[in-house]
């Protein structure tokens, strides 16, 4: 028997069931997305501006002490040396 009240809305049989798969497709979906900003974090870029930056500040201090450049690149043909 079908009741006109208003009132009576008969839910349907497999609701509850849509509803729970719906739920736990959100929250999957919530799950890759934070895994996606935390794998995005720990990626660290510098930004082409503080490169250059650091290129200045660099030519900077070679200019003030000539002797870094000199420490510089001893090293860096012993260290190639070792590499070969």
């Amino acid at each position: 028997m079908h009741l006109q009240n208003s009132e009576f809305h008969p839910m349907h049989v497999f609701a509850p069931y849509l509803l729970a798969l719906h739920q736990q497709d959100l929250i999957a979906a919530a799950e890759i997305d934070r895994r996606v900003k935390l794998a995005h974090a720990g990626q660290l870029g510098v930004a082409a501006w503080r490169r250059g930056l650091g290129g200045f500040l660099a030519f900077a201090a070679r200019s003030l002490d000539p002797s870094i450049e000199a420490r510089r690149t001893s090293r860096g043909r012993g260290a190639r040396a070792m590499a070969a």
